[in-house]
C-alpha cells in the first residue's frame, strides 16, 4: 500500500519505519528533509497525500488545522489521526462532546478520518510485542472500509487491531493516550508498556486472594458491579454489609447466604471504615449523604455518570468523582472498579494475566487503601494519581463497551503489559 506520513517526528518515524519494513510503499510528506531517516522518500505535504492510497497525519496539534487545510481535496483517501489534541498545561484542548479526530474530519469533509496510533508512544509502535502477548490499537472511525484498512495496517506491525464502530470513539481513545502518557511518567514502566486487550478462553472461574488486613466495608448496591465486589471481599476475608431498601431481593440473599450482612441504607455506613457506591451515579451522593457519618472514611466510586446516547455527563474539566468529592468534603474519595464491566470483577484472569484496575485519589493513604481492595478483588492494581486523573478513567467504561461490541464478547480485560527487563 502507498503510505504518506505527514511529519517525521518521533512518532511518524517509527511508524513509517515500520510500515516499510512490513513492505509497504512510504513517503514522508515534509517541508524539510533534514528529520527523515537516511535514504527515505521525501515530498512536499500535499504532494505525498496526492501519490498515496493511506494518509497518516503525525504532527503537532498545534499545526495539525494548517496542514490538513494545505493537503487539499483527500478525495476519499483515509486518513489515519495519530494526533492527541494536547493543549497548554498539558490537558486535552478538546474532549467529552467532541474530539480532535472529529475536527479534522470537519476540515478534511473529502477525506476517510479514522483515529489510531495515538495510544502508545513511539517506542512500542516500533516493537508492539511484549511477553504476554501484543499491545492494542484501537482504532476508530465512520466507514467501516477505512477503519479495517487502519486496522490492517496495525496488524502488519505488529499490534492487536481492535477496530471500533464510529469516530466519537476517538473521545475515549484520545483520554486513554493521556494516561498512557501519565503513566509513562509516574509508573515504574518508563515509556515501555501498553494496554492490552484478553478475551477470556476457557470457563469462568473467580479469584481467590487472602486481605493483608480484614476490613470493615458496606457496599452500596447490590447490582452486577456491587454484587461481584461484595463476593470478591468476601472471599478476601473481608466484613461486608450490603446497603439496600430490600432485603428480600434474590440477589440481596445469594449475598447474605455467601456472608454478607444485609443492612438498611440510612446510615449503613455506621461502623465501616469502607464506602463502595455501586449504585446509578445520579444518586451516588444522595446515597452518600444518607449513609450516617463519612467523614475521614475511604469512599470508592464505582459509578459511570452515563447520559442518553452512551455519552458521559463529565468530562474534560470534571469528572462525576469529583463531582461527588466535592458534595463529600469530609470523605476521601477515591475513582475505582468502574473502569471495565462487572465480568471482569467476577473473573479478573485472562490466560494467567489480571485485568488491569486503576485509581484516583488525592489522599494519598486513601489511594494506597483502595490499591489494596483492588488487589483483592484480583485485578492489577495501577495508581494513576489524584482524582483529576477520573477524568481519563470514567472514558474507559465507554471504550470497555465499545470493545465488547466490536468483538462480540463481554467476556474481555483491559490489562497492561510491560517489557521484561
Amino acid at each position: 500500500m502507498k503510505i504518506a506520513i505527514i511529519g517525521a517526528g518521533n512518532v511518524g518515524t517509527a511508524l513509517g519505519e515500520s510500515l516499510g519494513a512490513a513492505g509497504h510503499d512510504v513517503m514522508y510528506g515534509v517541508r524539510a528533509s533534514r528529520s527523515v531517516p537516511a535514504g527515505a522518500r521525501t515530498a512536499a505535504p500535499r504532494d505525498a497525500a496526492a501519490g498515496s492510497d493511506v494518509v497518516v497525519l503525525a504532527t503537532p496539534w498545534s499545526a495539525a488545522e494548517a496542514v490538513v487545510r494545505d493537503l487539499g481535496d483527500l478525495g476519499g483517501r483515509v486518513l489515519v489521526d495519530a494526533i492527541n489534541p494536547i493543549a497548554a498545561g498539558f490537558k486535552l484542548a478538546l474532549g467529552h462532546t467532541t474530539s480532535g479526530a472529529e475536527a479534522l474530519q470537519a476540515l478534511a469533509p473529502s477525506a476517510r478520518v479514522v483515529k489510531g496510533f495515538n495510544t502508545v508512544g513511539f517506542e512500542v509502535m516500533r516493537a508492539p510485542r511484549f511477553a504476554h502477548g501484543a499491545a492494542a490499537m484501537f482504532l476508530a472511525g465512520d466507514d467501516a472500509g477505512a477503519t479495517a484498512t487502519a486496522a490492517a495496517l496495525a496488524t502488519d506491525l505488529g499490534f492487536d487491531a481492535v477496530p471500533l464502530a464510529g469516530l466519537a470513539r476517538a473521545r475515549e481513545l484520545e483520554p486513554l493516550a493521556m494516561l498512557w502518557i501519565g503513566l509513562s511518567r509516574s509508573g515504574p514502566w518508563g515509556r515501555d508498556f501498553a494496554f492490552g486487550v484478553r478475551r477470556r478462553v476457557g470457563p469462568v472461574t473467580p479469584v481467590t486472594t487472602k486481605a493483608a488486613q480484614a476490613r470493615d466495608i458496606v457496599v452500596y448496591g447490590a447490582g452486577h458491579i456491587g454484587g461481584a465486589l461484595a463476593r470478591a471481599w468476601l472471599r478476601a476475608g473481608h466484613r461486608v454489609r450490603v446497603a439496600t431498601r430490600d432485603t428480600s431481593a434474590e440477589a440481596v440473599r445469594a449475598l447474605v447466604v455467601a456472608g454478607a450482612v444485609a443492612v438498611a441504607p440510612e446510615g449503613g455506613a455506621s461502623g465501616a471504615d469502607v464506602v463502595a457506591l455501586a449504585v446509578p451515579a445520579a444518586a451516588a451522593a444522595d446515597v452518600a449523604a444518607r449513609a450516617g457519618t463519612i467523614e475521614g472514611k475511604l469512599v470508592i466510586d464505582c459509578t459511570n455518570a452515563v447520559a442518553k446516547g452512551m455519552v458521559l455527563e463529565h468530562g474534560l474539566a470534571t469528572s462525576a468523582a469529583e463531582q461527588l468529592a466535592a458534595r463529600l468534603p469530609g470523605a476521601h474519595v477515591v475513582k475505582a472498579f468502574n473502569q471495565q464491566g462487572a465480568e471482569v470483577l467476577v473473573a479478573p484472569l485472562f490466560d494467567g494475566l489480571p485485568a488491569v484496575g486503576f485509581v484516583a485519589g488525592d489522599d494519598a493513604t486513601a489511594r494506597a487503601s483502595a490499591v489494596a481492595l483492588v488487589e483483592d478483588v484480583g485485578l492489577r492494581p495501577v495508581d494513576a494519581g489524584p482524582l483529576a486523573a477520573a477524568r481519563l478513567l470514567e472514558p474507559l467504561t465507554l471504550l470497555w463497551l465499545a470493545a465488547s461490541r466490536a468483538l462480540a464478547t463481554r467476556e474481555l480485560g483491559f490489562v497492561l503489559l510491560e517489557r521484561r527487563r
